[in-house]
């Protein structure tokens, strides 16, 4: 049962927020992060004193409009800004594709879970294709052909990598679902953590495709969720439709500072991913080590790990947090999931051995109620 100051856990499908978080837990410490996917080798310090710098400004005046914050993404990632739309968190750009699909919706799960809660609000269907824990929660491009044939769904989106699971598909796979579903409405492909995977970005696949669109947050990797940034990548004529359906002055002055000075940091930027793809490497090994404990392969910079049989995520989840300081996310609210599964980010290595120990001696003195 979880912990009475803890019910703020209790939400049907995201975590609270950090700051709820701090304000209930019984632990008296500074808070380890294992929740919130964010890239732990970026902002570096430069950049913050850059925005302290400039505060002032930043908060007095508009921000600029979208076309300088297309430029800005384009010189980062190297797309033509024509085929880039900016929004305030990949959020806004999922409620307006949900919003606006023509049809039933198609989505693998577990997965990100705007992607099953917001059709139900627009009342468009929702199927699933289910990843299967006897696979390693692996699907390829005939799983997902299969399904939407069967289902005749209108929207297919997949995450790549996936959120929870960290699973991926292949460059071959994507570009098979794109040949196979080019007569629906949409193929959307979610990248919101393919900086961390070392995986091909679909970006070019959807410039030149009439119906893929590639959409990312950017609060993953920058490392800054605060912020709200994200966009889309589509074929022109595409890009324009979406980029006319998100508000006027939809990316805060903030966002819009960072967008325009990333530049200045682009080699740390992109050193930062080596990093993060070296220390998931190491926590893997090491959460491999923890007496019954399962942990999955993964691309993401999080890992997907399985408790043994009996054992009460939500009981594990709380513990770690009043006890350790540890704040773990907890899957059971996630369809296709359940409290049996837990989602670590990957840090670096001295707080991934925290985790280990604690998750060790958590496991060993665990005892299932009915036990008792």
């Amino acid at each position: 049962m979880t912990a009475n100051n803890l019910d703020i856990f209790q939400t049907r499908f995201h975590n609270p927020s950090i700051f709820a978080i701090r304000s209930r837990t019984k632990y008296q410490g500074k808070l380890t992060d294992f929740c919130v996917p964010a890239n732990s080798y970026f902002p570096p310090p430069q950049m913050l004193d850059l925005i302290a710098q400039n505060m002032g400004d930043i908060l007095k005046y508009y921000p600029d409009y979208s076309p300088v914050y297309q430029e800005a993404i384009a010189g980062l990632v190297g797309t033509p800004a024509e085929n880039i739309v900016v929004a305030n968190g990949i959020t806004e750009i999922i409620t307006i594709l949900c919003r606006d699909s023509g049809g039933p919706i198609l989505t693998s799960v577990p997965t990100f879970g705007r992607w099953t809660d917001l059709p139900p609000e627009f009342n468009i269907p929702v199927h699933f294709v289910h990843r299967d824990r006897a696979r390693d929660f692996v699907i390829g491009a005939d799983d997902v052909i299969a399904r939407a044939r069967e289902t005749g769904a209108k929207t297919v989106v997949i995450c790549n990598p996936n959120n929870p699971t960290g699973a991926w598909f292949s460059s071959d796979d994507i570009r098979k679902m794109a040949c196979e579903l080019s007569d629906i409405d949409a193929l959307i492909i979610d990248e919101s953590f393919i900086e961390f995977s070392g995986l091909e970005s679909a970006e070019a696949l959807a410039m030149e495709s009439p119906n893929v669109i590639v959409v990312k947050s950017m609060g993953k990797s920058l490392g800054w969720h605060g912020i709200r940034l994200g966009y889309a990548v589509a074929n022109t004529r595409a890009a324009a439709a979406l980029r006319a359906k998100v508000p006027y002055w939809n990316v805060n002055g903030l966002a819009g500072f960072v967008l325009k000075n990333i530049g200045q940091f682009k080699d740390i930027y992109a050193q930062s991913f080596v990093k993060v793809a070296e220390d998931r490497e190491y926590m893997y090994r090491q959460l491999q080590t923890v007496p019954g404990l399962k942990t999955y392969p993964s691309k993401g910079n999080f890992l997907f790990s399985e408790l043994p049989e009996g054992v009460s995520g939500k009981q594990v989840r709380d513990i770690l947090l009043d006890q350790y300081g540890l704040v773990i996310r907890e899957c059971s609210n996630k369809a296709g999931s359940t409290e049996q599964y837990l989602r670590s980010v990957v840090r670096v290595r001295a707080d991934a051995d925290k985790l280990v120990a604690a998750l060790t001696e958590v496991l060993a003195a665990y005892a299932p109620a009915e036990a008792a």
